[in-house]
């Protein structure tokens, strides 16, 4: 048998050899499965972030609305200058998201023994401030009669910065009910001018 012929017999089954050996060949397996698996990995990693960022206002917002309604139940009369010194609290409890920017209220409740809660004071930043007579619904419980509490409201809006699994802004908002410390109802004294809101930034 010549070798010409005898390599013409061979090639085919060499050919045929290497079309089956490509199942064997586990060579780049690692790199596909990789390409496969690495859009669900990236996916759930900035998941993780924006989910960490979101708790992260969340716990802000919850301090400051606890805080705001502490700092004034503990305190007997409040002044335009308390309310000052209560929105550079938040400043500082909201770092580094901007106080500037969220909402917050802070109103005082008296129950005058009718089972009927009414407004008797409300300061508020980017917010309606409650009218002075309102009639408030609370949770069971939470007003004595009679008797008087602080109601503190923080509500912030937030929007990711990365965007890729929260897509739309979130509202995190809480609310603290807390009774005075050292009095029955806590007085509000204001020399404040028409317009000006002494609960925000001084300029």
């Amino acid at each position: 048998m010549s070798r010409k012929t005898l390599l013409s017999r061979l090639n085919p089954r060499l050919k045929w050899r290497g079309i089956r050996g490509l199942r064997y060949n586990e060579q780049g397996i690692s790199a596909v499965e990789f390409a496969l698996i690495a859009p669900l990995l990236i996916i759930l990693y900035l998941g993780a972030i924006e989910l960490s960022l979101l708790m992260e206002v969340d716990r802000r917002v919850t301090q400051t609305s606890a805080s705001l309604g502490d700092l004034t139940a503990r305190l007997s009369t409040v002044t335009d200058s308390d309310m000052a010194e209560m929105f550079a609290a938040a400043k500082v409890l909201m770092y580094p998201y901007e106080a500037d920017s969220a909402q917050m209220r802070i109103t005082s409740i008296v129950d005058s023994g009718d089972g009927n809660p009414k407004v008797t004071w409300s300061d508020a930043h980017n917010m309606t401030a409650y009218t002075k007579g309102t009639t408030v619904t609370l949770p069971d419980g939470i007003m004595p009669s009679p008797g008087s509490i602080i109601m503190a409201e923080v509500s912030y809006e937030y929007v990711s910065e990365f965007g890729y699994i929260i897509s739309t802004s979130k509202t995190i908002s809480d609310k603290f009910y807390l009774r005075p410390r050292r009095v029955s109802e806590i007085a509000r004294v204001s020399t404040a001018g028409a317009g000006s809101n002494p609960f925000g930034p001084t300029s």
